[in-house]
């Protein structure tokens, strides 16, 4: 490990001002993998220019393309286990799963009439149990589309803005602190403008990345001309 990968090291809270928000256990434990990865990457193309690697190969690019393919390999099988912890279960069967509690529920006053000592017990007792297992089927109804801006939906922006981070530390080691703060910079103003729909509608609208008060003000004026 050379001094700048060990003054980073010894210093787990440097990348966090650039972080767009708290980060969890979880977050980091999952950008682990990532930062290993660009470090083995660039260990095992940086052995010829280091000098470790002196005496010609028959074939002097096939030794690093062989090491970085499994890096690569590494980086798939993560990726895999990462989608275990984040897929939900599959549609089918909870569609069907759904249908069966439907029905369930629908037909338990018929199996309880016989057996209720009052018609008021009996009544209390469907109430709660549908109360019960029609919310849970409504909040699932509403988990099935987890893309939008409700408090319910995906972490969108969340993750986007974990992807950002994961950026930063890379360009951190390239480019120097310097970049790194602009690009946040760019990356911050961009989401202050709004979501990202709108972003785009406003992109497609006025392609040439002026505001859309001095795009108007320019029609304007080509429409007088």
């Amino acid at each position: 490990v050379d001094g700048k990968d060990a003054t980073l090291a010894g210093r787990p809270k440097r990348a966090q001002k650039w972080a767009h928000g708290k980060r969890s256990m979880t977050d980091e434990a999952f950008r682990a993998p990532v930062v290993l990865a660009y470090n083995l990457k660039r260990e095992i193309m940086g052995q010829r220019s280091g000098g470790v690697l002196s005496r010609d190969f028959r074939h002097p690019c096939n030794e690093e393309l062989k090491l970085t393919d499994f890096v690569v390999d590494f980086l798939k099988a993560f990726h895999g286990l990462k989608k275990l912890t984040t897929t939900p279960l599959p549609f089918p069967l909870v569609q069907m799963s759904r249908t069966f509690s439907f029905f369930w529920v629908f037909t338990l006053p018929f199996a309880l009439c016989k057996k209720a000592e009052s018609v008021l017990q009996l009544c209390c007792t469907v109430f709660f149990i549908t109360f019960g297992f029609i919310g849970l089927m409504y909040v699932t109804m509403e988990l099935d589309d987890p893309f939008g801006d409700d408090p319910s939906d995906f972490d969108d922006l969340g993750m986007a803005q974990i992807v950002f981070e994961d950026i930063y530390v890379t360009i951190l080691k390239v480019d120097g602190e310097k970049s790194v703060t602009e690009l946040r910079k760019m990356v911050l103003g961009r989401m202050k403008k709004g979501d990202a729909l709108k972003n785009y509608s406003q992109d497609y609208k006025h392609p040439s990345g002026l505001p859309v008060a001095e795009s108007q003000e320019e029609e304007e004026e080509e429409e007088e001309k």
